[in-house]
C-alpha cells in the first residue's frame, strides 16, 4: 500500500509550523519506497488535484496528516492520534471550508473536509493533532511542542510502515476547529 505522510501548516508560525517541521525532518529519513513524506500546506483545492494526479491504479492507500490544532482542552504539546471515520460536517460548513480555502487559510480540518466531500482522500486517513502553545510570527517552537517534536516524528515513521500501528489506533469523527473570528459567514 502507498502511503503519503502529509504537513499542514504555516511556516515561520512557531507551533504552527509543526506539520511542515515535521516533514522537513522526514525528508531526509530512508524510508520505504511506498512512503510519500510531502507539505500539503496550500489550498484545499490544490491538494485534491495533487492526490487525483497519482496514477489511477497506485493511488495512495493511506494519508498520514500532520498539523497544529488548536483545541484549547488540551496542554500545549500534547498529541493526539486518531483514524479519522470520515464522517463530514453539515453542508454549510463544507462550503464554509471551500471558502475559507480559497481565501488563503490553510488548516487540517480545511484540507480533509474539502478533500473528503470530493472524495479526494485515500481509503484510510490518520490524523496527528498537536496542541499549539505559541501563536505569533516566528521560526521557534514553543517548549512544550519542541519537546514532543522528536515523539511525534518516530509516531508519523510508525503509521508509515506499521499498519498493526494504525490499527490500534481509535476511529473518531474529525472537530471542525477553525478558530473563532477565521470564520468566513
Amino acid at each position: 500500500m502507498r502511503v503519503i505522510v502529509a504537513g499542514v501548516g504555516y511556516p515561520d508560525l512557531c507551533d504552527y509550523s509543526i506539520g511542515v517541521d515535521v516533514i522537513e525532518r522526514l525528508a531526509t529519513w530512508p524510508r520505504p519506497e511506498n512512503v510519500v513524506v510531502e507539505d500539503l500546506s496550500y489550498n484545499p483545492i490544490a491538494v485534491i488535484q495533487r492526490l487525483e494526479d497519482e496514477p489511477a491504479d497506485d493511488r495512495f492507500g493511506r494519508a498520514i496528516f500532520i498539523s497544529a490544532v488548536k483545541r484549547g482542552s488540551r496542554a500545549p504539546g500534547t498529541v493526539s492520534c486518531y483514524r479519522w471515520n470520515g464522517v463530514l460536517p453539515p453542508a454549510d460548513e463544507i462550503q464554509a471550508a471551500v471558502t475559507e480555502g480559497v481565501t488563503g487559510i490553510i488548516a487540517l480540518e480545511n484540507t480533509l473536509v474539502v478533500a473528503g466531500h470530493f472524495r479526494a482522500l485515500p481509503p484510510e486517513v490518520v490524523v496527528v493533532e498537536v496542541e499549539p502553545e505559541t501563536h505569533e510570527f516566528g521560526d521557534t517552537l514553543s517548549a512544550a511542542v519542541a519537546a514532543a517534536f522528536d515523539g511525534i516524528c518516530t509516531l508519523v515513521k510508525a503509521l508509515a510502515t506499521d499498519d498493526t500501528a494504525v490499527a490500534s489506533l481509535p476511529v473518531q469523527h474529525l472537530e471542525f476547529a477553525t478558530p473563532p473570528g477565521m470564520r468566513v459567514q
